[in-house]
């Protein structure tokens, strides 16, 4: 087998690193900032829900992206490997059409959570029996509901950036 090309390599690197890295981080959500948050009063756990949701919404999209790109741009230049890296992106873009259907309803619902909290003065602001109607469930969806749902939800996505890491790690040494 030929030695591949300094920038084939580079490429095959770039996508893991990416999709590794953003699975990682996906996942470092889910397990270790939702259960934190869960624990803070309702006020002050949507404000950090949409600080963290502000923050990783403009990082995160193109380590998923970016990667799935690459991936097919490997399927395209290696043919023998154009099914596993075309898995790979399949997997990598899947992300985005996931996120869309399920997460956003849900992004949508805690955002406008967020914006009352902030409406009404913050983590102070609310009264008694609105923290109280909140976690004790007496409106629909409480914002410990949504954010626990959140979480759960957003497994797929970190899992499928690592299942693509590993597709596209599995092509680069096969």
């Amino acid at each position: 087998m030929a030695e591949l090309p300094g920038h084939i390599r580079a490429t095959q690197a770039a996508s893991i690193a990416l999709l590794t890295t953003t699975s990682g981080l996906n996942l470092g959500l889910s397990f270790f900032v939702i259960p934190r948050l869960l624990e803070l009063p309702t006020p002050l756990m949507l404000r950090q829900w949409g600080s963290m949701f502000r923050a990783t919404s403009r990082a995160l999209p193109p380590g998923f992206v970016l990667p799935a790109a690459l991936n097919a741009y490997l399927a395209y230049r290696l043919p023998g490997k154009a099914r596993v890296y075309g898995l790979a992106a399949a997997l990598a873009l899947s992300v985005l059409p996931y996120t869309y259907g399920l997460l956003m309803p849900i992004n949508r619902k805690l955002l406008d959570k967020a914006r009352d909290v902030e409406a009404l003065g913050g983590a102070g602001g609310l009264a008694l029996g609105d923290v109280l109607g909140e976690e004790m469930g007496a409106r629909e969806e409480t914002g410990h509901a949504l954010i626990d749902t959140w979480g759960v939800y957003n497994l797929y996505r970190g899992g499928a950036a690592f299942v693509a890491g590993c597709v596209g790690l599995y092509a680069a040494l096969w």
